[in-house]
């Protein structure tokens, strides 16, 4: 089946991350990236990352039309296969990220991994993405209610999921909850041998998927 994770390197040093990717960017569907690894190697790191696996840029952006337009260019330029935006912000927003994009995958935030106040307005939110015109919605793969919730009203849009693993989701209840792919990163990046912690987690969904 083809590969369904997601894996999220939220590391500082470009050396773990350059090895980490080389040694696990053909086995997962995509590799995400963080503020903190763009912070401390600056945006240059997800073109190198690219070389290895297709990088989501993971910026969450939540600002005015022009400044998300000028960070969506920037991960655009250097390669990313996708972006992350917030919702929230409303349909201009939104549709400026989309709109500079080019050919990277846009998915907006409408639920997250933790309580927040997106809970009381995650179907407005789905809308909104909707209207945008993004490729994919993130909701989380650690609160079944609300993953359920994001699949009923996604209307096709594609689903990746946080909180499997360290935040608790079980990454097989997610996929049969409605994610595409499920986000994971902590317990793959932080193990003694990442390869083999990735490994199980495909064996697990596997296992239990072809049943």
């Amino acid at each position: 089946m083809d590969n369904r994770i997601i894996f999220a390197l939220d590391v500082y040093d470009h050396d773990t991350a350059i090895s980490l990717a080389q040694s696990i960017g053909d086995r997962v569907f995509a590799i995400k990236v963080n503020w903190p690894i763009i912070l401390e190697n600056g945006i240059k790191i997800v073109n190198e990352l690219s070389r290895y696996s297709s990088i989501i840029c993971d910026f969450k952006l939540a600002d005015i039309d022009n400044t998300v337009r000028l960070i969506t260019e920037k991960a655009r330029d250097n390669g990313a296969y996708g972006i992350i935006s917030h919702s929230f912000t409303g349909l201009g927003s939104l549709r400026a990220v989309v709109k500079s994009a080019g050919n990277m995958k846009v998915f907006s935030v409408v639920s997250m991994s933790q309580e927040s106040y997106l809970d009381s307005i995650t179907e407005e939110l789905i809308k909104t993405s909707r209207d945008a015109g993004v490729f994919g919605l993130v909701a989380p793969g650690n609160r079944p209610y609300y993953l359920k919730k994001v699949r009923e009203h996604s209307e096709g849009m594609k689903i990746i999921s946080p909180g499997v693993g360290a935040q608790g989701g079980d990454i097989v209840s997610a996929i049969m909850l409605g994610a595409d792919y499920v986000i994971i990163g902590r317990s793959i990046y932080s193990s003694p041998d990442p390869v083999g912690a990735l490994d199980n987690y495909n064996k697990n969904l596997n296992n239990n998927l072809n049943r």
